[in-house]
């Protein structure tokens, strides 16, 4: 049968840590060692001692729940459509691309910069202005 450390088994049984040992120590409950020095106890052995473990802790400690089929066909139905609106998404975004490359190539001139058109962003320009308005 399965062995289990003290702490799984605890779990399972909905025993204290504590309680399991004070049996190991006292002879109620035999055990052996796994390969990590740590203390287990066969199931068997707890099956003779404490009898069966209550069944929610069992499917808790053992770590694999019943899967409750109706909330994970659920999840699967809205990963479904979160996959279906990205698809949308991506198609919409093909046919911009494809729409701006049809559009024709920017003109060879080049537009007026800021500073052409003599606005003033910095104090650069401003210094521009003065050295112009001096020469």
């Amino acid at each position: 049968m399965a062995k289990l450390t003290v702490g799984r088994m605890a779990k399972l049984y909905g025993l204290h840590r504590s309680t399991l040992y004070e049996a190991l120590d006292k002879g109620r409950i035999s055990f052996g060692f796994n390969g990590h020095g740590q203390r287990v106890i066969d199931m068997a052995e707890m099956l003779r001692v404490y009898g069966e473990p209550p069944s929610s802790t069992r499917q808790q400690a053992q770590g694999s729940p019943t899967p409750d089929n109706g909330a994970l066909l659920e999840q699967m139905a809205e990963l479904v459509r979160v996959v279906e609106r990205q698809s949308q998404q991506l198609e919409t975004l093909r046919k911009e691309v494809s729409e701006l490359r049809a559009l024709p190539p920017p003109s060879p001139e080049a537009p007026e910069t800021p500073r052409q058109r003599g606005e003033v962003h910095s104090l650069a320009d401003v210094l521009a202005r003065l050295e112009a308005r001096k020469g």
